[in-house]
């Protein structure tokens, strides 16, 4: 294919880019990214006695409740839901351990007439019971009839993991 005559017509196409605020010179961005020179020297620390003055703690009125941690030794599979759902949100679970945790099958509406057919109990989601303990279980389970999926046993270690991690006093910092 023959290329186009040349007839002293050059086209240039530029994208524009958008801008988060104004432009700023080329020479201003540059000195800004230039190593410092120049720069003078900091004041010598003051002799005797310093005083620091901070401001006083606002009253507690105006602070924030504490945040009461959940005890998943003695939570219902629907508080659980709730927890593990706050955990996939921050981040701490992925989509695929979510799944696994996250959807208590006591929550099925068909509960009652499937699994809890065969096991012949009843769905109570409400009820309170030590959900580190049933977990366990389920990671003794899964490395009983899941051995040939590794992954399958490692994220149900994994969710254990967290249930009890969450489970530990939180760290306080003395500084």
């Amino acid at each position: 294919m023959a290329s186009p005559p040349d007839c002293g017509v050059r086209v240039v196409t530029t994208r524009l880019e958008p801008t988060l605020g104004r432009p700023v010179s080329t020479e201003r961005r540059d000195a800004a990214l230039a190593p410092e020179t120049k720069r003078p020297p900091l004041p010598a620390p003051p002799k005797g006695r310093v005083e620091i003055v901070a401001q006083p703690a606002p009253p507690p009125a105006q602070l924030p409740a504490p945040v009461e941690r959940a005890n998943l030794r003695d939570m219902s599979p629907r508080e659980l839901a709730d927890l593990t759902y706050e955990f996939y949100l921050s981040g701490t679970l992925s989509w695929e351990e979510y799944r696994l945790v996250g959807f208590p099958s006591e929550l099925n509406p068909a509960y009652d007439s499937t699994i809890g057919a065969l096991v012949e109990e009843r769905a109570q989601p409400d009820r309170r019971r030590d959900m580190i303990a049933e977990w366990e279980d389920r990671v003794d389970y899964a490395k009983r009839h899941h051995g040939d999926d590794p992954d399958h046993v490692s994220r149900a270690e994994r969710i254990l993991g967290v249930l009890k991690w969450h489970e530990l006093p939180p760290v306080r910092l003395v500084v």
